[in-house]
């Protein structure tokens, strides 16, 4: 038996609407469950299209993670992702840059409407 992929790892929201527009509305993720689970709480769990690794709204407090990027993602082109995202509001914190950990590689840092960072990373563009 060995372990063959995340289930789901949780990122701290105070708003769960906000947060599911946020992710739905400009992300693209998926609405994979949306259910009851406590009085003023919901079980919520996001994917991107095709992806088995969930991305589950935890009530703020209960996870934090400070000043560093609370999901990392890939686009196909970071240029032109934080050109939509600029245009749809988001927070653009850092970038896009060429990233020092890689010389293929580019990267953003946006924040979500929950306060989180978000590092979005592409290969570059060939010349």
């Amino acid at each position: 038996m060995t372990i063959n992929r995340i289930n789901f790892t949780s990122i701290p929201v105070e708003n769960q609407d906000r947060a599911l527009a946020f992710y739905t509305e400009i992300l693209g993720f998926e609405v994979v469950v949306d259910a009851p689970y406590a009085e003023d709480w919901r079980w919520i769990f996001v994917a991107l299209k095709g992806a088995e690794t969930r991305l589950q709204f935890a009530r703020k407090g209960e996870i934090t993670f400070n000043d560093v990027p609370a999901l990392v993602l890939t686009c196909d082109d970071i240029d032109e992702e934080c050109i939509r995202l600029k245009a749809a509001g988001v927070d653009i914190v850092n970038g896009p840059d060429d990233a020092p950990w890689a010389a293929e590689t580019r990267w953003a840092m946006v924040k979500d409407t929950e306060d989180n960072l978000i590092l979005i990373e592409s290969l570059k563009k060939e010349a």
